[in-house]
């Protein structure tokens, strides 16, 4: 960025850039815009989803079908292809849309000191030296240089630490790390591409599909097809040319078949569909999907972990009452407090209530103060010739004998649920960030927590939808707890405090209680991994930066649009209308979408299955592939395609257990091997009997195309049980539309979709006897193959990835 042309400032905090000073550095272009796109192109994006393996074979079947003089109903299966694309490029276009605007900065709105005004603008129209305000939660949005103030930062999105770092007049503030506590001016002293943080910006705005077993299942079912489908391609044209000497357009039409057959396309479509339709849902419901796969894990959760404020609570709290513990203290509390609250200028729930109540009139002279963090869990002035008062959690401010003296009585206050701050004085100063070791207290100052109203059906729903719940918070445990109690949550009373807790101490207890507190953000961070290693599913909510590590650490992030700029950045999914009731809605809609794939999936991969092994028999032991595309419409569209699409937009809050291609293979399996054995024992009437010029290959190829559509229609049944009102209306109309069809191509004698049948009725009566035959046959069968099929699982490692 050339800077060369206009001169650096040094504006003073209170008045900022004047508006000519801003206008020349916006015309020099030195606004902070990153102008470089990362990622990829409209042209990308098009070429990677149309120049496919399975598309290009799709596209090499259209061509050869053209050249073969195909009828119209063969080009069916381009309909799903077309649908197939269009969605994924619609989804990348999407997905480029949100990471263009993609930076490691979230912020909507950063303060800015022009002309002696406070306004907020976007980080993009943040200029070279301009004053910034920053205060707790605040995301930094460009390099800086701390003019006045203190504040702490956290940079673990830059630099990989966690703990926070003091900064102070002259100190750097680098873009993307989070204000933890005090306020600021700073100066801009980098923008655009010469912020540290582009760097890492360009490794975030590279377009990376997110990791979840169904996708990772879906590819490895396409690595395996697409391993299985080229030497049989092969081996058929081998043997149509060279082996049978069928004519060319017969030899394209049956090696298309087998080529499309074993393609799952409409599963794909399905998936995306299906995931597409939740994601829209959960917009009506003011919940915004950043990451679609998101649903998926959403579905798994067994364990969801609350953070107590902004979720069983919401953040707003009250001062109840004022406890004064030194009856002979010379220090007013309402002066003390006021004086200090004047100093430290938070702005976080509890200042802001403190504020209501006391003031800030800055009755004292301050000589030092230390502003509160998550961590410390106080904060403290040193006010002239009267020493040091810190107001906080009474366990981090008192010595351990101290503390004692007023454990009792404290107890008495977080037993009714209540948040305690101890205000308490020591007669030495703050030296070097290091506070006084001799606190006396002087006043409880008791805060009440406002219960959100939607608390107690939320936790109702995760009691009887099979979701542990576990509440995880920085205050007191036995004040958590009992908040806990209130709304409902099963072992409330198993609490611990993590306080003075090893890492490894914390991780023995994750799995033993419920209730958490006195909870660092490393330590939220390790008891979701403990839960996580203990095979549970882990959701985390949270709205603060001091959630930020354990909302990373989780399999799905959940915050509230209200949160803090840090935690939005990082969640899966964030609730737009800051309501956590919501999260029964997004949950039951991940189950539905994952339940209602696994199910309908099945129904795909069936056909796929079926094809895979039908064509290996009758590459070997028979003259030709007896199946036409147009003949596999009827199973394709009447008994897989409509009703699947039916089925996945069921109700369906059953969690899903298991992994989706053992779930999905298990079902098909069972499926495929009732299709081909049914087509099989056609084939073998076909042996003994033979074929004339009355019972001709056709005749033989429309029974075994309607044993192959009836079995099918029996795993269809078995995935509508048990039946509810849409699932038996599904059923009736897919049975009496097969039963209308096969009476229309049997009695009648019509040449439909390919299935000539020009015998009369009487003399074909022995061919429907045994297609009867065989669907009552198959009936029975079914239940015997996924009895045997129950008990077949694919080795994880085959298609599962190790974790890094």
């Amino acid at each position: 960025m050339k800077i060369i042309n206009v001169e650096r400032l040094s504006p003073n905090h209170d008045t900022g850039l004047n508006s000519e000073q801003f206008a020349l550095r916006k015309k020099a272009g030195l606004v902070n815009v990153t102008k470089k796109k990362y990622s990829k192109s409209v042209l990308s994006i098009f070429i990677d989803n149309i120049f496919t393996f399975f598309n290009m074979l799709g596209l090499l079947v259209v061509i050869s079908l053209l050249y073969a003089g195909a009828g119209l109903f063969d080009y069916v299966f381009v309909v799903v292809y077309i649908a197939n694309i269009t969605i994924g490029i619609v989804q990348e276009l999407r997905a480029k849309y949100y990471i263009d605007k993609l930076s490691i900065i979230s912020n909507k709105s950063t303060k800015v000191i022009r002309d002696g005004v406070i306004i907020e603008v976007s980080a993009k129209n943040i200029v070279l030296d301009d004053v910034i305000l920053l205060s707790m939660g605040s995301q930094i949005p460009t390099d800086c240089i701390l003019l006045s103030g203190e504040i702490e930062v956290n940079e673990s999105l830059l630099t990989g630490e966690s703990e926070p770092v003091k900064k102070q007049a002259g100190d750097v503030l680098y873009c993307g790390s989070f204000v933890t506590g005090g306020n600021c001016y700073a100066k801009a002293d980098k923008v655009g591409e010469d912020n540290y943080v582009e760097i890492l910006s360009k490794k975030a705005k590279k377009y990376k599909k997110p990791h979840s077993e169904l996708m990772n299942s879906l590819r490895y079912i396409i690595k395996v097809i697409t391993f299985i489908i080229i030497p049989m391609a092969l081996l058929y044209v081998i043997k149509s040319f060279f082996i049978t000497k069928l004519d060319l357009p017969t030899s394209i039409l049956t090696t298309s078949a087998v080529i499309i057959g074993m393609i799952p396309s409409g599963m794909f479509l399905l998936t995306s569909l299906a995931l597409a339709v939740g994601t829209i849902k959960l917009a009506k419901n003011n919940t915004l999907v950043q990451d679609l796969y998101s649903l998926e894990m959403l579905a798994r959760v067994d364990t969801i972990c609350f953070d107590k404020t902004g979720t069983i609570t919401d953040g707003r709290m009250q001062i109840q009452d004022v406890i004064v513990i030194d009856p002979d203290s010379t220090y007013s509390i309402d002066d003390v407090m006021s004086s200090m609250l004047g100093v430290l200028n938070d702005n976080n729930q509890t200042a802001i209530a403190l504020h209501d109540k006391f003031g800030d009139k800055k009755t004292f002279e301050s000589l030092a103060s230390i502003p509160f963090n998550s961590m410390r869990k106080l904060s403290a002035v040193t006010f002239k010739d009267m020493g040091t008062f810190s107001f906080g959690a009474p366990e981090f401010i008192l010595s351990e004998e101290e503390f004692q003296k007023i454990e009792g009585e404290l107890n008495v206050y977080l037993a009714k649920g209540n948040r305690v701050l101890l205000v308490a004085h020591s007669n030495k100063p703050i030296i070097k960030d290091e506070l006084p070791d001799n606190f006396k207290p002087l006043a409880f100052i008791i805060i009440v927590d406002n219960i959100r109203e939607d608390a107690y059906d939320t936790v109702k729903w995760f009691k009887e939808n099979d979701v542990a719940i576990k509440v995880i918070s920085g205050d007191n445990p036995i004040t958590v707890a009992e908040v806990s109690k209130r709304v409902g949550i099963l072992n409330a009373d198993k609490y611990v405090s993590l306080d003075k807790m090893t890492d490894e101490e914390v991780y023995k207890c994750a799995n033993e209680y419920t209730v958490f507190g006195r909870v660092s953000p490393e330590q939220k961070a390790i008891l979701i991994k403990a839960i996580k290693d203990a095979g549970h599913i882990t959701a985390m909510t949270g709205d603060g930066v001091n959630d930020i590590l354990a909302l990373k650490e989780s399999d799905c992030a959940i915050t509230v649009a209200s949160g803090s700029e840090a935690t939005r950045n990082i969640a899966h999914l964030v609730l737009m209308d800051n309501n956590f009731n919501s999260m029964p809605k997004v949950v039951y809609e991940g189950r539905r979408v994952i339940n209602n794939v696994q199910s309908s999936s099945s129904l795909y991969l069936m056909k796929t299955l079926f094809v895979i092994m039908f064509a290996f028999i009758t590459l070997f032991l028979s003259p030709a592939y007896p199946f036409t595309l147009r003949q596999m419409n009827i199973l394709e569209l009447l008994i897989i395609g409509f009703p699947s699409f039916i089925l996945s937009l069921q109700p369906n809050d059953a969690r899903v257990n298991g992994d989706f291609i053992n779930n999905v293979f298990k079902k098909s399996l069972a499926s495929s091997l009732l299709m081909l054995i049914s087509v099989m024992l056609i084939m073998l009437m076909k042996k003994l009997v033979g074929t004339n010029e009355i019972i001709t290959e056709e005749v033989y190829s429309t029974i075994e195309i309607l044993a192959l559509s009836f079995a099918g229609l029996i795993s269809l049944y078995r995935i509508c049980s048990p039946f509810n009102a849409l699932r038996a209306w599904l059923f009736l109309a897919v049975l009496s539309a097969m039963f209308v069809l096969t009476v229309i191509i049997i009695a009648n004698g019509l040449s439909f979709l390919g299935m000539c049948i020009l015998t009369p009725f009487p003399i074909f009566w022995p061919y429907i006897i045994l297609l009867l035959c065989i669907i009552f046959l198959d009936i029975p069968l079914s239940q015997q193959l996924i009895k045997l099929c129950d008990a077949i699982s694919l080795p994880e490692k085959l298609f599962k990835k190790k974790e890094k």
